[in-house]
């Protein structure tokens, strides 16, 4: 009798114990799941970034509001790097160096995107380049990759936080002549 009565409470309490392990909420640090509509507009952000920076439309606008409004993106190729922050400072950042609509120069490639508790994260390797630029030969200027923090707002997903990590690696090996320009 014991052994059976043992037995029975044995299956009653795994049963609690699983039902309460399928009703519990997921932790706040568990990643969310994306659809693939999320995807395809975060692809289409990482896309448009690049036509945006290199065109400098809207005054550079175009390209801030690519960003949420407290949205960073920090650059690490000049030193000990520069951040802009804000829709105002993500403009002016747009509007530096050559801009124009015939300006194609940054590439972005391979981009990877995972869901994360606060909206997702990516990474895409980027080639900046001179092509068609007056006074400047065809060269790959530098290159590395983005990382970033994408969040979903009303207006759909936008950057969170951009970071720009230049590649350590010259683009001509020092065993190797580089071309003259």
């Amino acid at each position: 009798m014991w052994k059976r009565f043992a037995f029975v409470a044995i299956i009653a309490i795994c049963a609690v114990a699983f039902r309460a392990a399928g009703t519990q909420t997921p932790s706040a640090s568990a990643p969310r799941a994306l659809t693939a509509l999320d995807y395809i507009e975060i692809q289409q952000l990482v896309r448009k970034s690049a036509w945006a920076l290199d065109s400098g439309d809207n005054y550079g606008y175009a390209y801030a509001d690519l960003f949420t409004p407290d949205g960073t993106f920090v650059g690490t190729n000049q030193g000990e790097g520069r951040t802009y922050q804000g829709r105002d400072q993500l403009a002016t950042l747009a509007r530096g160096g050559t801009r124009g609509h015939t300006v194609q120069s940054h590439f972005t490639m391979n981009h990877v995107v995972k869901g994360s508790a606060d909206g997702a994260t990516g990474r895409a390797y980027v080639v900046v380049v001179d092509v068609g630029v007056v006074g400047k030969p065809n060269k790959v200027n530098h290159g590395g990759y983005y990382d970033d923090e994408y969040q979903k707002t009303p207006q759909g997903w936008r950057f969170k936080r951009r970071t720009y990590y230049e590649s350590k690696v010259d683009v001509w090996p020092a065993s190797s002549p580089r071309p003259k320009s």
